[in-house]
C-alpha cells in the first residue's frame, strides 16, 4: 500500500530502528547497553548511575584529570541509535540533494529569470517588496550582537567559530528546505552541529550550546521564516507587513520566554528535577542537558574517534551518503517501481525526535496521517481537496493564536491550567486512584509508564506554550 503522507514513511523508520533494531542491539549488549536502561534521556557512568557532570567540570571547563579518575560517558541504546540516525540523515540529505535536487534547483533558477509571473506574483506586485538592505541590516545587527556576546562574556567561543557555524547553516539550508518542502518533514541537523562543536570546543559545554544555536537554529529559523513568507504570498499579505510582523514577534517571543522561564524557576521548587512533585521534569531540557555533557563537557574526540566506544558511529555518515546513490541506480534499472516513493532522508530523519518523543507520538502521527492522507483522500477526495489543509491550518491557528483584546491571555490560561494549587489537587477527590508511582494532574490520573503532565515540557519555546495549553496533557513517556 502506497501513501503520499510522509508521516507514514517516518513511522516506518521508527518501527525499523526503535522497535526492531534497538532491542536487538540492547540484548546483544552492544555498547554495554545491558548495563543501562534501554530507553532513557540521561548519560551514565561506569557504575550505571546518572553521570555526575559536576565531578568533571570546574568553572564551566572540563577537568581532564578528574575525568580520567571518574568515568567515560555511557549512553543508553536509544540515545546511540538516535545519534547514529542523525549522522545517517545528514549524509543522506547531502547525497539526496546532489542526486535528485541539483538539476531541479538550477532549472527553477533559470525559469525564474525567464518565465512570466503567475497570478499570485502579479497580484503581489501591487505591494512594495522588502528591500535587500532590510535583510542586510538585520544580519549586521544580529551578527554584531553575537560577536559582542561571544567576546564580552566568558563563553569560550571565538568569532571564527561563529562564522563557521553560520557558513554550515547557510550551506545546508537549501537542501534541507527542499526536502522539507516535498515531504513536510524536517531533517534534524542539531546532532551534526553538536559533533562539530565537540571537536572544535572540547571541554566547553556553554560554547558547545552556543555553537549549536548558531549552527542549527539558524537553519531552522531561516526555513520557518521562508514558510511564513510563502503563506503570506498566497494569502496576499503585503511583504513589508510580513517582514515586520516576523521581526516584532521574534523579539516579543524571546522576551516572553525569558520572563516565563525566570518566573518558573523562581516560584516552582525543584524545577526540572526528576523528583519534582508536580512533574515539572523538563524532558526536552533534559535531552539538551545530556547533549551538553556528551559533546560539550567531554567532547567528540573522547568518544567518537578511533579507539573509543562510539567511533563506529562515524561511518554512519558514509552509509547515509551511499543509500540515495544505490536507490538512484535501482530506480533507473526499475523505472516506475514503488522504489520511487522511498526517501532516505525522511526514513532516517523522521525518528529524529527520539528522545524525548516515543512510540505514543509516532503512533499518533502515523494514525492521523493514514486516516486523512489515505482513507479520507480515497473515499472523500472532494472534501479532502477543499478542507484537509484548511482544517490543519485552523487547528494550528487555534494553538498559536490568542484573544486579540487580551494579548497575554495564553499566558494567563497556561498559568491557570498548570500552576500547582490546592484547589485543583485531583487526588483529594479520588485518593484511591493514585498509586505509589501514579501521577495526578488537573486533568486526571495519568499512567506513569505512558504519560507525563504538560508540566514536563514547558520551556521549549514561547511558541510551544500555546501547543501545550491546547493539548492539556502532552503524552511523552
Amino acid at each position: 500500500m502506497i501513501t503520499f503522507d510522509w508521516n507514514q514513511i517516518a513511522y516506518i523508520g521508527f518501527i525499523l530502528f526503535y522497535v526492531i533494531i534497538t532491542p536487538i542491539c540492547y540484548y546483544a549488549n552492544l555498547w554495554y547497553s545491558q548495563y543501562l536502561p534501554m530507553v532513557a534521556s540521561n548519560a551514565f557512568d561506569n557504575t550505571g548511575h546518572i553521570y555526575n557532570v559536576t565531578r568533571v567540570v570546574s568553572n564551566g571547563v572540563l577537568d581532564k584529570e578528574a575525568y580520567m579518575n571518574y568515568s567515560p560517558v555511557f549512553l543508553p541504546v536509544n540515545f546511540v541509535i538516535a545519534y547514529g540516525l542523525s549522522f545517517i540523515a545528514i549524509g543522506a540529505t547531502v547525497s539526496h540533494a546532489l542526486i535528485y535536487l541539483s538539476k531541479p534547483t538550477m532549472r527553477c533558477f533559470r525559469r525564474s529569470m525567464q518565465e512570466q509571473p503567475d497570478i499570485h506574483s502579479r497580484l503581489m506586485s501591487r505591494y512594495r517588496q522588502v528591500p535587500i538592505w532590510y535583510y542586510a541590516c538585520v544580519f549586521v545587527v544580529t551578527f554584531v550582537m553575537a560577536c559582542l556576546c561571544i567576546s564580552l562574556w566568558p563563553t569560550g567561543m571565538a568569532i571564527w567559530q561563529l562564522i563557521l557555524a553560520l557558513a554550515i547553516a547557510g550551506a545546508l539550508v537549501l537542501p534541507i528546505a527542499m526536502i522539507q518542502a516535498v515531504t513536510n518533514r524536517e531533517v534534524p541537523m542539531n546532532v551534526f552541529t553538536e559533533l562539530i562543536a565537540g571537536f572544535l570546543l572540547p571541554g566547553q559545554p556553554v560554547a558547545m550550546m552556543m555553537y549549536q544555536t548558531f549552527g542549527y537554529i539558524t537553519t531552522f529559523q531561516a526555513i520557518s521564516f521562508t514558510q511564513d513568507f510563502k503563506l503570506g504570498h498566497y494569502m496576499k499579505i503585503p511583504p513589508q507587513v510580513m517582514f515586520w510582523a516576523q521581526i516584532l514577534s521574534t523579539l516579543i517571543a524571546g522576551l516572553v520566554q525569558l520572563g516565563v522561564q525566570m518566573w518558573l524557576f523562581t516560584h516552582i521548587p525543584d524545577m526540572c528535577k526528576p523528583y519534582q512533585k508536580d512533574n515539572f521534569t523538563c524532558q526536552n531540557v533534559q535531552v539538551f542537558g545530556t547533549a551538553s555533557i556528551i559533546w560539550g563537557a567531554i567532547g567528540s574526540s573522547q568518544q567518537f574517534t578511533k579507539g573509543h566506544l562510539y567511533y563506529p558511529l562515524m561511518f554512519f555518515f558514509l552509509i547515509g551518503a551511499v543509500c540515495p546513490a544505490i536507490l538512484w541506480v535501482l530506480t533507473k534499472k526499475f523505472p516506475g517501481s514503488k522504489l520511487g516513493y522511498v526517501n532516505f532522508p525522511v526514513i532516517f530523519g523522521g525518528p529524529g525526535y527520539v528522545p524525548p518523543a516515543n512510540g505514543v507520538n509516532y503512533l499518533t502521527w502515523a494514525l492521523v496521517g493514514y486516516i486523512f492522507q489515505h482513507v479520507v483522500r480515497r473515499r472523500h477526495f472532494l472534501w479532502w481537496a477543499k478542507y484537509n489543509y484548511v482544517l490543519s491550518a485552523a487547528l494550528d491557528s487555534t494553538i498559536n493564536s490568542s484573544i486579540p483584546a487580551l494579548p497575554n491571555s495564553r499566558l494567563f490560561v497556561y498559568a491557570q491550567l498548570t500552576v500547582p494549587s490546592e484547589r485543583s489537587n485531583w487526588s483529594q477527590y479520588h485518593p484511591e486512584m493514585v498509586g505509589q508511582h501514579g501521577v495526578y494532574t488537573d486533568f486526571g490520573l495519568e499512567s506513569p509508564a505512558t504519560a507525563t503532565s504538560v508540566r514536563g515540557n514547558i520551556w521549549t519555546s514561547a511558541k510551544d506554550l500555546g501547543t501545550m495549553i491546547s493539548n492539556g496533557v502532552y503524552l511523552l513517556q
